[in-house]
């Protein structure tokens, strides 16, 4: 008995040296850590030459998540695992499943908490660091969000809100409850006008008209957008916008609230700024971003209103003074430089990681005597702005390029076309094809497990 007892502490000590030999082993490398597999973190270990560095991932999620595409989930039009990659496909590179906790630049170290164990914290040294943990969604303190609200934002989200749209969908098809109750099930509001929601709310048009009319008849649903501004899409041209809000004024099943906040949400209610209570069956709220718990935290230069850490025009984190931190980086989310605020979207995370990642791969990136690094030879991040694309269900979309600003059909086939391109493997890239074709040609999968 007394072996087996003293078998755990034993076990953990072991793997503490081995761990420790095995970082010894690269003490010719410099180490780099990053925190976060989203755009960022993950985009910047893809274009790292990982063989010049010890490299090591930091994230509570193991896989990356190709986020354009997640409102298609909710609603079957594609399967889960088609838009994402397992970190761990990405060679030559340390990967720890846990939570960041601290950043402690004098000693060079993160605290970190293992994800299946709170308990269990470790720390680890480096050389570099870059935070591309993101920033979480913002609920503006309303009342019974955090709560009663579902998120999309992750995987899990996703798979929440689908498997809820059933569960009311099959309720609502008992021919023993109430009217009222029915209506009540088969109410959905979603607040927030972005890009997210209102892709959202177009994968859920196509859902009922195609696929929730065939199998439920007698269930009618409606659909409620609440906005706190105007209008909707406020990053897109102002045409764009008013045709989108045309669009979904059009639609018999999606009523659309303007200029209107939401005050509480309750299990099964929603109460709004007007005095309106509409009972709902499920709430989904996406209304833009706010600092998650460990950018609250740092020490450094952050800007008031969104919390993001600033950085300077090569992406290095600033002190409060607005000196740089040698070592350690910013993008993504988390992050704006200083001098110019660039907006929280994947394509500028990706052309922050391609610059970062390219600019570690050079040569003369640091000294060989020291971790100093010098931005005198290099040129500063700029970002591109490539354009938005957005789906408004029925085959139209947005496109809000450079070169043209369009709507309807074609746009909606670039914004497939474009997505199908930018996914990261072609095994995904088959896949989200085969979902396509399937899902028009035989339906979206209505089954809850």
């Amino acid at each position: 008995m007394l072996m087996f007892r003293s078998l755990p502490r034993y076990s953990s000590i072991s793997t503490r040296l081995i761990h420790s030999v095995k970082r010894q082993e690269n003490l010719d490398k410099k180490k780099v850590i990053v925190l976060g597999a989203g755009w960022g973190g993950f985009q910047f270990v893809r274009y790292l030459n990982r063989s010049k560095y010890d490299v090591t991932l930091v994230s509570p999620r193991n896989h990356f998540l190709f986020t354009p595409l997640l409102p298609s989930t909710t609603v079957g039009t594609l399967e889960f695992r088609c838009i994402i990659e397992p970190v761990r496909t990405l060679s030559n590179l340390h990967y720890y499943q846990a939570h960041c906790d601290e950043i402690d630049s004098k000693k060079r170290q993160i605290h970190c908490r293992d994800f299946f164990n709170n308990s269990k914290e470790f720390t680890l040294d480096y050389d570099y660091l870059v935070c591309c943990h993101g920033a979480k969604s913002n609920t503006f303190h309303v009342p019974g969000v955090e709560q009663h609200a579902f998120f999309l934002k992750q995987l899990s989200d996703a798979r929440a809100i689908r498997n809820r749209l059933m569960e009311l969908f099959e309720r609502a098809s008992n021919r023993f409850i109430s009217d009222e109750e029915r209506k009540a099930l088969t109410t959905f509001v979603i607040v927030g006008g972005g890009p997210t929601s209102i892709e959202f709310s177009g994968e859920l048009h196509d859902f009922i008209v195609e696929d929730v009319a065939k199998w439920f008849p007698d269930v009618k649903t409606h659909v409620i957008v609440v906005e706190s501004t105007d209008h909707i899409l406020g990053t897109f041209d102002s045409k764009l916008t008013d045709y989108a809000m045309n669009i979904l004024k059009s639609r018999s099943e999606i009523t659309l609230k303007t200029n209107t906040h939401v005050r509480r949400v309750e299990e099964n209610e929603v109460l709004l700024s007007n005095g309106e209570i509409i009972p709902c069956g499920i709430t989904v709220w996406s209304t833009g971003l706010s600092p998650n718990e460990l950018t609250s935290t740092l020490p450094f230069s952050k800007e008031k209103r969104s919390g993001r850490v600033y950085t300077n025009d090569y992406l290095q984190v600033l002190q409060d003074d607005q000196t740089p931190v040698n070592n350690i980086f910013a993008l993504g989310d988390c992050a704006t430089p200083v001098n110019h605020s660039i907006p929280a979207t994947a394509q500028a995370a990706v052309q922050q990681a391609k610059y970062l990642a390219k600019r570690f791969n050079q040569k003369d990136f640091y000294s060989k005597n020291s971790n100093e690094i010098t931005n005198e030879n290099y040129a500063a991040f700029n970002f591109n702005n490539l354009g938005m694309l957005a789906y408004l269900g029925g085959y139209g979309g947005l496109a809000d390029l450079k070169q043209t600003k369009r709507a309807g059909f074609l746009s909606w086939l670039l914004w497939r076309s474009v997505y199908m391109t930018r996914l990261v493997s072609f095994k995904n890239r088959l896949l989200v094809a085969m979902f396509w074709f399937k899902s028009f040609v035989f339906g979206r999968d209505i089954s809850r497990f």
